[in-house]
């Protein structure tokens, strides 16, 4: 069975950013040190952009980007670009995920693995835009 809640999370500038994308009611959240700055619906198989800001002097903007699974057993990728750097956030299961299932773990994918996928989706919805 898929996953219809994700959750990523990354550490950046001594700041938690965490990204919350619920997928049967299609919204995406965002949480800086544990407070929401974003909240988006999401659209089925588009990126979605969520823009927030870090607590700092001064505030440091970043942009959230979520691509939704291409299929039911693939994993949505997450994307921080801040101060023109992008990483890639892992997934952050919830506590006591997997307790019942500890003899199935989750696919396993590797992050240069995502972020080739990404490159080339990104590559292909540029070349479909230079058609138009």
């Amino acid at each position: 069975m898929a996953a219809t809640y994700h959750r990523h999370h990354l550490e950046h500038s001594g700041h938690s950013i965490t990204v919350v994308y619920d997928q049967r009611r299609r919204v995406a959240e965002t949480w800086v040190d544990g407070k929401t700055v974003a909240v988006t619906p999401t659209a089925h198989g588009r990126i979605t952009f969520m823009q927030g800001e870090i607590p700092t002097d001064p505030a440091g903007p970043f942009v959230i980007r979520l691509r939704p699974p291409s299929s039911r057993d693939d994993a949505l990728l997450c994307v921080l670009e801040m101060e023109g750097m992008r990483y890639l956030m892992p997934v952050a299961h919830p506590p006591g995920y997997g307790v019942e299932q500890a003899d199935k773990p989750p696919p396993a994918r590797t992050p240069g693995e995502i972020l080739a996928r990404w490159r080339h989706w990104i590559r292909r919805a540029a070349r479909k835009r230079q058609t138009r």
